[in-house]
Order: C-alpha cells, then structure tokens, then sequence
C-alpha cells in the first residue's frame, strides 16, 4: 500500500510539474506587456490553479466547489496580518461595522485631529480575496494618506449570489460615514474605492451614498480596472485580448463567464456560460432597443485602442438567446449590477479611474469616465497599456510589478489631493 501510495504521488507531481512546464512554455506574452518574466509566472500559476481545482466541477457539477477551492488554495499561508508593522504610523484591528466584518486601520498615537476616512472594496471575481490578503495594500493607503482605512470583508460568491456584495458594501460605508467622530474622522472627507469587482462596488456604493440625503456624499473615488457592464463581451479590449490570449492569460473571458454564473446564479450554469462567452446571453430586442448601449458606443474608445489587427468592429445586434435573457435581465439591468442604467450622473464625486491596455476590461473603465465626463464630474482617466489585469494589489514580493507601485502610487496622489 505504501509503495502504490508513493507511486501515485510520484505521477502526481510529475503531472503537475508537467503541467506548469507546460503552461509556462505556452503562456501567450504579447510584445509590449510590462515585465513578462513575472507575468508568464503569475500567468501560468493561475491556469495551474485552475487546473487543480476544475477536477472538483466535474465531480461535483453546479456545487461551486471548483471557486471554494481555489480560494481555499490562494489563502494558504495568509496568516493573520499583524496589527502593528515596524514603520507603519496606523494600526489594524477586524472588527463588525453594522454586522459585517471590517478590518480597519486607526493612528497609533491618536490626536484631536480628525483625519479624512478611506472605505476600500477589494478585487476577487466577487468570489476571491480578502482583508487579509489586501493588508499591504490597505494598509499602504493609510500610511500614505494618512487617513483611516476601513477594508470591507463582504460575503462571497458562490455562496453568497448578488446583491449580497452590495448590500455589505452599502451597509459598512452607510455606518462609517454616519459614525466617522468615533474614529477620528471627518465625515466629510470620506473616499471609496476598489480594484476589479471592488471596482464595481465602490461605483454603485457611491451612487447610493450620493442619492442618501441623510449622510454626506463621499469626496472621492477610485476605480481601479472596474468591471461594470455584462451585455457587451465585444468591445474593442475584450476583442484584443482575445486576439493575445485566447483562453489563457490572467481573465480569459471563460473565467470572467463562471464568475458571473456565481453571481447570478450561486452555481455554474453552462448554458449562460456558453451564450456568455459568445454574446448571445442577452436579447435581440434588448440589443436593439435598451439605453444602456448609449453609454456603451465603441467610438468613445479612442482610434489608437481600435486596432485592426484585433478589432472588427461592434458585434451584431441581430443574434441573442431570449431565454437566457429572461432568467438574467431583472439582474443584469439592475443599477446595483450596471450603474450605466444611472440616468443622471451629476454630482457624483471626483475620480480616478485606472485601466490596463492588456486587460478586457479597459473599456468599461473609458465608457464610464466618457459618461461621468459628459454629466460634467471630475474625472480623471489613466491607461497603462503594458498592464494587465491584478497588478494594482501585488505588492511587496517576487510577484510585484513595477508598473503596479506605479499605479498605487498614481491613486494615492490624486486622492491627497482631496482628501
């Protein structure tokens, strides 16, 4: 027993190490991607990753299993940050702010000062991450804003299917401005933001906070590469990476598919997924008919980003499932999930908001800034084209992009200077 046991460990590894050779040799590095090394590391780690978790979807199909796992596996060795860290001026402490777990830095040496607050929503698919594996970052941003920063540990996907996320989101940023004295805060001077997912979060949480005439709307916000539309799989970035990627690379759109099945759903749905990932899961006459695709025109995206070599144009209107719509439209056109419903943008706050030239999200980032631009906001947009999608949070190790301090660094100047 024990040598058969040895033996089917040995093919294991072999199988693994075969398999990360493998993903390492063919991982696609276009010309142009900022650090390729790092990237055909991270690159090929993901889709290894993948491959250890996609066993569990077949034995256990619509279960969700395949996501518990993967997150399970990105948190091994994520062990509880410390609260306190040699030059850090802020300390951290989880706690519940209205019910939902938050982990918050606060000055060491507090003073009758009230400092500017800094609600951040991190990344994940809606599925992955956490505080904890975001307190570089968080904890970063309190330093060098001096600001107290509260990090929202909201519920996830599968488990959890949407508005779940929002309404954690809501709840804690709602609570924090309505008690920001308790914690030395001016609750005037209160900014939100967040990467990808958190991205969107901190987008539709600002909408909702600016229409609350009880508490004060937030002075500023950052998006960092934020998904925001699921009806248009066809814009010029998710057509280039395509082009680059195909099904590899850091957010193949097969990826972003079985996210979104967990969002709506709480479980894989292959029926969406596929029509999903062909444009087909909405509607012919929602194509044709909803104002949604106002703020979605393809011409905003400038000529520079539209390519030939990748970019053939808008897709057709002329093709849909009408039955994938119906059991996804309530959702997908829900403000909370599309902020472009948001007929008025006026008011909104200050922003920044920050894309990647390899990534296919970059284009709900410029339809967005396009919008909030057209309503008259302050708005800042910043495309770093050799960037790829996730490397705003990677910091501090083997795996941290130049380009991604950048990025951070680019966010915390802009918010200082309304803070």
């Amino acid at each position: 027993m024990h040598n058969k046991s040895m033996r089917s460990y040995f093919f294991f590894v072999v199988l693994v190490t075969g398999a990360g050779i493998s993903c390492w040799v063919n991982t696609p590095v276009p010309e142009g991607l900022a650090e390729p090394y790092k990237y055909r590391l991270l690159a090929a780690g993901s889709y290894l990753l993948g491959l250890q978790t996609s066993f569990l979807d077949v034995l256990w199909p619509d279960k969700g299993y395949d996501m518990i796992a993967t997150r399970y596996i990105m948190n091994i060795g994520h062990r509880e940050p410390p609260s306190i860290v040699p030059g850090s001026n802020f300390k951290a402490r989880q706690t519940e702010f209205d019910g939902v777990t938050v982990r918050i830095y606060e000055p060491i040496r507090r003073t009758e000062r009230l400092l500017p607050g800094f609600v951040f929503f991190h990344g994940g698919g809606y599925c992955l991450g956490n505080t904890k594996t975001y307190d570089g970052l968080t904890r970063q941003f309190a330093d060098e804003l001096d600001a107290v920063v509260v990090s929202v540990e909201y519920r996830l996907c599968p488990e959890y299917p949407f508005p779940s996320q929002f309404e954690d989101t809501f709840k804690v940023t709602r609570w924090f401005i309505s008690h920001a004295r308790d914690y030395g805060v001016d609750p005037t001077r209160i900014g939100i933001g967040g990467d990808s997912a958190g991205g969107h979060l901190a987008a539709v949480v600002t909408h909702h906070v600016h229409d609350d005439p009880s508490i004060p709307d937030p002075i500023v916000q950052l998006l960092v590469y934020p998904i925001l539309q699921h009806v248009d799989l066809k814009t010029p970035s998710y057509q280039k990476y395509q082009h680059y990627f195909g099904n590899y690379g850091l957010f193949p759109i097969a990826k972003n598919a079985r996210f979104q099945s967990y969002v709506i759903f709480g479980k894989s749905d292959p029926t969406f997924e596929r029509y999903y990932q062909e444009n087909n899961h909405t509607s012919i006459d929602f194509k044709m008919n909803s104002k949604v695709w106002d703020n979605l025109n393809h011409s905003v995206i400038p000529e520079s980003l539209r390519d030939a070599t990748f970019y053939s144009g808008p897709d057709e209107k002329n093709h849909g499932d009408k039955d994938t719509w119906e059991r996804i439209k309530k959702l997908i056109t829900d403000p909370r999930v599309n902020p472009f419903t948001r007929g008025d943008f006026r008011g909104l706050p200050p922003t920044l908001i920050q894309t990647c030239g390899f990534d296919s999200l970059r284009d709900d980032g410029i339809f967005y800034w396009t919008a909030l631009k057209t309503a008259g906001v302050e708005t800042k947009w910043i495309n770093y084209e050799s960037g790829v999608h996730g490397i705003f949070w990677l910091g501090g190790g083997m795996l941290e992009f130049d380009l991604g301090a950048k990025m951070r660094n680019d966010a915390i100047n802009f918010m200082k200077s309304y803070l």
